[in-house]
């Protein structure tokens, strides 16, 4: 008997092709093909006009990495934010804790990044620091034991003191 398993499924078919193309957008981003990976995450994110639940982690890994590509390879800071916004805001409570994929990010990872990363882009590109602010409190009042709270911590003192400074 054979080890292959044919599946019939079209759903498993069509998440394998997602998948693929997820990975292959992964590989592009290391040899430094940022506009074909953009064009493979952006074809994986339009999976979700038929979206099934289990599609959201390679969805959301997809939204991060275009964020991540537009804030660090693009510096399209506006463009950044909507995928982290995306993320933050769709990503539900009891609804990221789900076993995944170990070559992705958790839904739970991925929204708390996604918010740290809001804050920092903030801060420290758009330079809007009450907005800033406001995601860094958003952080410590929903993940107070995440490994990114000292950062957070001291990125809100920075805050505070460029605004005393500014205030004097």
């Amino acid at each position: 008997m054979s080890n292959y398993t044919y599946s019939n499924n079209s759903n498993d078919n069509q998440l394998n092709y997602y998948d693929s193309l997820y990975n292959q957008s992964v590989l592009l981003i290391k040899d430094n093909k940022v506009e074909k990976s953009i064009i493979l995450l952006t074809e994986v994110i339009s999976k979700q006009r038929s979206y099934k639940k289990e599609d959201d982690i390679l969805i959301m890994n997809a939204h991060y990495d275009l964020g991540q590509i537009y804030l660090s390879r693009i510096s399209n800071y506006d463009k950044a934010v909507t995928q982290f916004e995306y993320i933050f805001n769709n990503v539900y409570a009891g609804y990221e804790s789900e076993n995944i994929n170990s070559k992705m990010r958790s839904l739970l990872d991925l929204k708390e990044k996604s918010l740290f990363m809001l804050g920092y882009i903030y801060h420290n590109h758009i330079g809007n620091f009450t907005i800033a602010q406001n995601y860094y409190s958003t952080f410590l009042n929903k993940f107070p034991e995440n490994e990114l709270s000292s950062s957070v911590k001291y990125e809100l003192d920075i805050i505070n003191k460029e605004i005393k400074s500014f205030n004097k």
